[in-house]
C-alpha cells in the first residue's frame, strides 16, 4: 500500500543531524580521537570550525576518561574497605555473641554486626564485578593522570603559531606531547605497598581470625537457651529475680541423668519450692539438681514476682545471677557462657593449625590474585551471608523448625567457614 503525504517537519533536521553525527564519529575513529592517538587539530586542519567542534568532543572524551579513572580508584578502595569491614564486623559479631549467651533474646547487637558483615561481604564482589565492567569499556576513553605543560613558541600548522604557553588540557593539543603522556590503564590486581608479598601473607593469616571467632560463636549458640518463647526468656523480659528457695514437698518424677558410660551427672525432678517474697509456693517442673532432691533442700532458682504462675527455674549448672541481670561476659564460671573462652581458644588453635600452612605455603601472587578475583570473592560473600542468615533466627530467639535442622545448620556454619580457606588454599597450591 502506497503512503502519500509530506514527512513531518522534524524529519529533515533529524536526518541531517544523524548524518553529521555519523560523519563526526567516522572522522573521529579514523583520526584516533577516542583511541588516544593524534588529535585532529594537530594533523593540519588549522582552526576551522570542524576542528573546534571536534576539539570539544575530544575534551568531552577526556572528561569521560577522567571520570572513569576516578571511578576505578573509588571502586578499588571500596573493595578494600569492604574487606576490612567484613573482617571487623564478623569478629565483633562473634565475640559479642559469645559474651551474651545468657540472653535474653533477641541479641540485637550481634544481629546488627552480622548484617554489617554480610553487607560488606556481599558488597565486595559487587564492587569487583563493577571494576571488571569499567575495565571492559575503559579503552574507549584513555586518560593521562598527570599531563605535562610546555612553554615556548609552538607551531600547530602552517598557518597557526603561538608564542605563549600552551597547556595540553586546553582545546588545542600537541600531538608530540600527547603521544609522550603516560596513559592510565586499569590494573585488575592493584600494585603498591598494600600489595607487597609480606602484607599479602599477613592479611591472609588475619582472615583466619573471624573464621575462628564465628565458628566458636556458632558452637556457643548450641548450649544457649535463646528461645524467646521459653520460660527463661519470658522471665527475663518480665524482670527475673535470682534467689534461694526451699523444697516444701516431696519431689516427684525423680530420675537420674547418666551418660553412656553410666556416670551420674545429676537428677531431674518436679519440685514445689517456697521463696521468701512469694505469697504462694512455686512449681519447678524439670528441675535439675546435682544431688538427689529431698524435702527441705535449699536450691538456687529464678522466678518472676510479676508472674508467679510461671513457676521457678532450677538448674544447678546455670548461673541464676547472670540470668537475672544479663551482661556481656566472655569469661563465666557457670551458665551458658561458661565454655565461651574455651571454645574460642580451641577454635583459634584448630583454625590456625589448618589455615596457617595453607596461607603461608602458596605464592603471594596467587593469593593476591585470589583476593581480587570477582568469582572467588563472590563465593566468600555468599558463604558469609549464608552463615549469618542461618544463625539469625537463633540470635533472634526464633530458633529453627526442629533440633535436627538446627544441628545441620550449625554444622554447615562451622564446616563452611573453616573448610573454605582449606579448599581455596589447596586449590592455590595445585
Amino acid at each position: 500500500m502506497a503512503v502519500t503525504g509530506d514527512f513531518p517537519e522534524f524529519t529533515y533536521p533529524a536526518v541531517g543531524l544523524s548524518v553529521v553525527c555519523a560523519m563526526l564519529c567516522f572522522v573521529g575513529v579514523r583520526c584516533g580521537l577516542w583511541e588516544g592517538r593524534m588529535p585532529l587539530c594537530a594533523r593540519g586542519l588549522g582552526s576551522s570550525g570542524v576542528c573546534r567542534g571536534l576539539g570539544g568532543l575530544e575534551r568531552l572524551g577526556g572528561s569521560v576518561g577522567r571520570f572513569i579513572y576516578l571511578l576505578y580508584g573509588a571502586l578499588t578502595w571500596g573493595v578494600r574497605l569492604c574487606a576490612v569491614g567484613t573482617w571487623a564486623a564478623a569478629t565483633v559479631a562473634g565475640l559479642w555473641t559469645l559474651g551474651a549467651l545468657a540472653g535474653p533474646p533477641p541479641l540485637d547487637s550481634p544481629v546488627a554486626w552480622g548484617w554489617a558483615a554480610a553487607g560488606c561481604a556481599v558488597g565486595r564482589p559487587v564492587l569487583l564485578w563493577l571494576r571488571k565492567a569499567v575495565d571492559a569499556v575503559q579503552w574507549r576513553w584513555t586518560y593521562a593522570p598527570a599531563p605535562s605543560t610546555i612553554t615556548g613558541p609552538v607551531s600547530l600548522s602552517d598557518s597557526v603559531s603561538l608564542s605563549k604557553s600552551v597547556s595540553l588540557s586546553e582545546s588545542v593539543s600537541l600531538s608530540k606531547e600527547e603521544a609522550d603522556r603516560p596513559r592510565w590503564y586499569p590494573d585488575e590486581e592493584p600494585t603498591g605497598p598494600l600489595s607487597a608479598p609480606a602484607w599479602v601473607k599477613v592479611r591472609r593469616c588475619l582472615a583466619l581470625v573471624p573464621v575462628a571467632v564465628a565458628s566458636a560463636a556458632v558452637f556457643g549458640l548450641l548450649s544457649a537457651d535463646l528461645d524467646q518463647n521459653g520460660l527463661i526468656a519470658r522471665m527475663q523480659q518480665e524482670g527475673a529475680v535470682a534467689t534461694v528457695g526451699t523444697v516444701t514437698e516431696k519431689p516427684r518424677a525423680v530420675s537420674e541423668d547418666r551418660d553412656s558410660d553410666g556416670i551420674l551427672h545429676g537428677y531431674s525432678a518436679d519440685l514445689v519450692v517456697q521463696v521468701p517474697d512469694a505469697r504462694e509456693v512455686l512449681r519447678a517442673d524439670g528441675a535439675y539438681t546435682e544431688g538427689k532432691p529431698e524435702r527441705g533442700d535449699r536450691v538456687q532458682l529464678l522466678w518472676t514476682p510479676a508472674q508467679p504462675g510461671w513457676g521457678a527455674y532450677v538448674n544447678h549448672l546455670d548461673d541464676m545471677t547472670a540470668r537475672a541481670a544479663p551482661r556481656w561476659e566472655l569469661v563465666s564460671s557457670s551458665g551458658p557462657g561458661q565454655h565461651s573462652l574455651f571454645l574460642l581458644i580451641i577454635m583459634l588453635v584448630v583454625t590456625l593449625a589448618f589455615g596457617l600452612p595453607l596461607a603461608l605455603a602458596p605464592e603471594a601472587d596467587d593469593l593476591h590474585e585470589q583476593s581480587w578475583s570477582a568469582v572467588a570473592q563472590t563465593v566468600y560473600g555468599v558463604v558469609v551471608a549464608g552463615v549469618f542468615l542461618l544463625q539469625r533466627p537463633v540470635l533472634l530467639g526464633m530458633g529453627l523448625p526442629d533440633n535436627t535442622a538446627l544441628a545441620l545448620a550449625t554444622g554447615a556454619c562451622f564446616l563452611v567457614p573453616l573448610g573454605l580457606p582449606i579448599v581455596t588454599g589447596i586449590r592455590t597450591l595445585l
